[in-house]
């Protein structure tokens, strides 16, 4: 069969038409950049679920470091750890979310390292193209994708702060008059009321020296005699420490012909260490030229009624623990104080009634009464750490001065401060014993 020329050129134009192919290009184009488009948004979604994951994480660890410094349990670390991971929307067991507490941690830099807990959030996160995709072109199936976050906290590091005014609202939380001096050379002093003058000086005589000043409310009277000058406005601490101690209601004090408490009210020579490591007095006692401990065991010493301290009171070489449950903690004039708070935790059972490594002396929060280790020239060296969270710590005179008053390695935890022409010298007890402080700064370290 023949064709004609122009049936000829009419079939060659047919066949070199690319008109359509545009067309399909562009579907098989728009096809393939909307899988990625997708494949964006099911990751950016996975990114989002990520960061919440890891606040969650992060808030875990922290509680969890927390909770392990003050009551040494793995136990409550991990509970306390997911209580926080739930608190930010991830829980435990909720959908499929596992958070894994581990103490110590079993990966990374801290590894087998005591103190520091490991928490890992995994979560399953459903996908939107992922999975029609998948589902399509079948195989693996990327319906839902688990996303991890991990974090470790530890307390590596002791508290910036020696001196706490915990009281909230008080005028004259810590109130310094006449001719005071008060130095902290190396490490902080923080005031938590928020009343206008928290922080008070009365007169113009005396100094107060810290390595920072920081008070919620505000300051008042000769606020120049500070260095470096007070930070107003300032966040509140809480209690740092919230230790109850020994009382009869939790078996750290007994009664009975077996029991570790006494009636006597005056205490000469050595306390001998008694098994337990505790003795109670519950009458208001008067101790004159003591040794609290015999050996190497540390003590602890409680008073349910308050106790006046006078003539020469020491403590032996394990270390004493003063615990003042009830009525105020007294000194005479001419007192020599040679204190020194136990390297080791001298109470650690029944868990309500423990006491930390470090503490000279103490009394819990549900005792408000005054406690005075400055009067007259008293001397001596207290080294530990002073717990006071309700009551007030009293400084007298300046008679101390004159003989160098009392030397004090200590941290200060009280409600609040008066100091009345004293001097009143501290040295961090923390800064001096990093390994045996229980106050300590968690943070995050992975």
């Amino acid at each position: 069969m023949e064709l004609s020329f122009g049936a000829l050129e009419a079939t060659l134009r047919i066949r070199n038409d690319e008109s359509g192919q545009v067309l399909v290009i562009t579907v098989l184009c728009m096809t393939v950049l909307m899988g990625f488009m997708g494949l964006a948004v099911d990751v950016g979604l996975l990114f989002r679920a990520q960061r919440n994951l890891q606040t969650a994480a992060d808030a875990a660890a922290i509680a969890g470091a927390l909770d392990y410094l003050y009551n040494n349990s793995s136990t409550k670390a991990t509970t306390a750890a997911q209580q926080a991971s739930a608190t930010n929307g991830v829980t435990q067991g909720s959908n499929g979310t596992v958070v894994a507490v581990s103490t110590p941690p079993t990966h990374g830099p801290n590894t087998g390292s005591g103190g520091f807990v490991e928490v890992v959030v995994t979560q399953p996160n459903p996908t939107i193209f992922m999975s029609t995709f998948s589902q399509l072109l079948g195989g693996t199936n990327f319906s839902t994708v688990n996303v991890s976050a991990r974090a470790v906290a530890g307390a590596p590091g002791t508290s910036n702060a020696c001196v706490y005014v915990l009281n909230p609202t008080a005028a004259q939380a810590m109130e310094l008059q006449g001719s005071f001096d008060v130095s902290t050379p190396k490490c902080g002093v923080v005031v938590d009321s928020n009343n206008a003058d928290a922080l008070d000086f009365t007169g113009a005589g005396g100094t107060l020296t810290a390595g920072s000043i920081s008070v919620v409310g505000g300051d008042g009277g000769q606020v120049g005699d500070a260095s470096p000058a007070p930070v107003t406005g300032a966040f509140p601490v809480s209690d740092p420490l919230n230790i109850a101690g020994p009382t009869t209601a939790n078996s750290g004090c007994t009664t009975g012909a077996s029991g570790n408490t006494s009636a006597a009210t005056s205490l000469t020579g050595t306390i001998s260490t008694p098994v337990g490591g505790i003795i109670c007095y519950s009458n208001a006692v008067t101790m004159t030229n003591v040794v609290l401990g015999s050996g190497t065991k540390p003590i602890v010493v409680v008073f349910e009624n308050g106790v006046t301290v006078g003539g020469t009171v020491g403590s032996g070489s394990g270390g004493s623990t003063i615990d003042v449950q009830g009525g105020a903690f007294n000194i005479n004039t001419g007192t020599v104080l040679n204190i020194t708070a136990p390297s080791v935790a001298p109470l650690t059972s029944p868990a309500a009634a423990a006491i930390p490594a470090g503490i000279a002396l103490m009394e819990p929060l549900s005792n408000s009464s005054e406690i005075k280790i400055q009067k007259g020239d008293a001397t001596g060296t207290l080294t530990g750490i002073i717990y006071a969270p309700a009551a007030e710590l009293f400084l007298q005179d300046s008679g101390g001065d004159k003989s160098g008053g009392i030397t004090l390695v200590t941290d200060l935890i009280v409600n609040t401060l008066f100091d009345k022409t004293a001097t009143l010298t501290i040295n961090s007890y923390s800064l001096a014993n990093p390994t045996i402080t229980p106050l300590r700064i968690v943070t995050l370290v992975e």
